[in-house]
């Protein structure tokens, strides 16, 4: 599913971007960062597009 708005009882609870083939989970940001300027953020749970700056997440050691 694509939408613009997460569906998820816990709005943007859990976020991933793909790089390179790769699933890596990310959180939120309060700016713009490489990554969130690069490449895009998914909902992980209904699939929604996150449209806002996030990073890679501090807690990530393998592919989410």
């Amino acid at each position: 599913m694509n939408t613009t708005a997460c569906l998820c009882p816990m709005r943007w609870r859990h976020l991933y971007a793909m790089i390179e083939g790769t699933r890596y989970k990310v959180d939120p940001s309060l700016a713009d960062t490489a990554t969130s300027l690069l490449f895009r953020a998914w909902c992980a749970g209904c699939g929604a597009e996150y449209t806002h700056p996030f990073r890679i997440s501090a807690t990530h050691a393998q592919a989410a």
